[in-house]
């Protein structure tokens, strides 16, 4: 069975929300969805790989189709049933590491300058001991840490460099004038922040 979704015009989470609820439903093997924005597709590209599910997408014009495909299987009996429920068992059991989670742009309530600053000194530090979190998830008026002209994003730049992966808030983004200064490939949703998250080893607040 294949499913269109018109997904314009809906702020996130809700794109990938109402995808992922249809890909939930094992009889649906194609979703079609139709995005307005570029960083929508990045969100529904980020949902495609944690769902095991092929993504192609064509660029209509003020609007993006996004087609994401499940592979066709033949029925499996009860002992391959079995094996792959066993099998998410223990995927759902692995952890991704150590998240630093950033819900403002300072560390701490005390002197608004000497926080910002504290919290650039807090990121620097971290980097310069070797300590390399699987991700680095901002949020809120954390995201304001992506600003191009602010003090930290060269820090941020440095870990991701190292391979952490420095994402922000999309609606967040949009929200504090940050939108087309953050890299699209840095902004991400709601859904997937909760997903980061959940499945961490140990989250570190800041």
């Amino acid at each position: 069975m294949e499913r269109q979704i018109d997904l314009r015009g809906l702020t996130c989470p809700e794109p990938v929300l109402r995808t992922k609820k249809l890909l939930d439903d094992k009889s649906i093997i194609k979703v079609e969805a139709l995005v307005e924005s570029e960083v929508n597709v990045k969100n529904l590209a980020r949902l495609a790989r944690s769902q095991k599910v092929s993504m192609s997408c064509s660029n209509e014009g003020d609007f993006y189709r996004v087609v994401l495909t499940r592979a066709e299987t033949e029925p499996l009996n009860a002992l391959e049933e079995l094996a792959i429920r066993e099998a998410q068992k223990e995927t759902n059991k692995q952890r991704v590491g150590t998240i630093v989670f950033i819900s403002k742009d300072t560390l701490g309530e005390g002197d608004r300058d000497f926080s910002v600053s504290l919290l650039n000194v807090f990121l620097q530090t971290m980097f310069d001991a070797g300590h390399r979190p699987r991700a680095i998830l901002m949020a809120n008026s954390g995201v304001k840490l992506m600003d191009p002209g602010g003090s930290t994003l060269p820090v941020l730049s440095n870990f991701a460099e190292a391979g952490c992966e420095v994402l922000a808030c999309g609606l967040c983004v949009e929200f504090y004038g940050l939108k087309g200064k953050v890299p699209a490939d840095q902004i991400t949703n709601m859904f997937s922040i909760c997903e980061y998250l959940m499945n961490a080893d140990r989250v570190i607040t800041a």
